[in-house]
C-alpha cells in the first residue's frame, strides 16, 4: 500500500530544498495539505500533480519534472538548438508570434505542433539535422 500523504521534512528532501522554501511551497497553495495529530502532511497525488506541471524544482532521485509539458512543447533552448541558432533569437520569433507560446512558472515553452505549423510554412530556417544530413 503506498503513502498517501508525507511530512513537510519528507518532501522537502525529495526535492532537496531548504526549510523555508518547502513551507513557502506549502504557503503558496501549490498542493493540498492536511494536519494530521497536530502535523501538517502534504497529500501525495496533489504533490506529484504539482510536480508534472511545473519545472523549477527537481526531484533529488532524478525523476525528471514537468511531464504534463514536456510532451507538448520545446524549451526555447531546445528549438534553438534544433535550429542552430541563439536563444535571442527564438525569443524574437516569440515576439513575432510566429508559433503558440506558454509560459509554465518563469520558462516560456513553445508548443510542439504549433512550431512544427510554423517550421512547414517558412523557408528561412533549416531544422540542424537537416545541415548535418547535407554534409555527409
Amino acid at each position: 500500500m503506498s503513502k498517501k500523504s508525507m511530512s513537510v521534512t519528507e518532501m522537502r528532501k525529495m526535492l532537496g530544498i531548504g526549510k523555508t522554501d518547502s513551507y513557502w511551497l506549502v504557503k503558496k497553495g501549490y498542493f493540498e495539505t492536511v494536519i494530521i495529530a497536530g502535523k501538517m502532511r502534504v497529500m501525495v497525488d496533489s504533490f506529484e500533480k504539482w510536480y508534472d506541471n511545473q519545472l523549477h524544482y527537481k526531484k533529488a532521485d532524478g525523476t525528471p519534472p514537468g511531464k504534463n509539458w514536456t510532451g507538448i512543447t520545446f524549451s526555447v533552448r531546445e528549438v534553438a538548438g534544433l535550429l542552430g541558432i541563439s536563444d535571442s533569437s527564438i525569443y524574437e520569433l516569440i515576439k513575432k508570434k510566429a508559433f503558440r507560446t506558454a509560459k509554465v512558472g518563469q520558462a516560456t515553452r513553445i508548443y510542439k505542433d504549433s512550431f512544427e505549423e510554423w517550421y512547414q510554412s517558412q523557408t528561412c530556417y533549416i531544422k540542424d539535422d537537416v545541415h548535418k544530413e547535407v554534409i555527409d
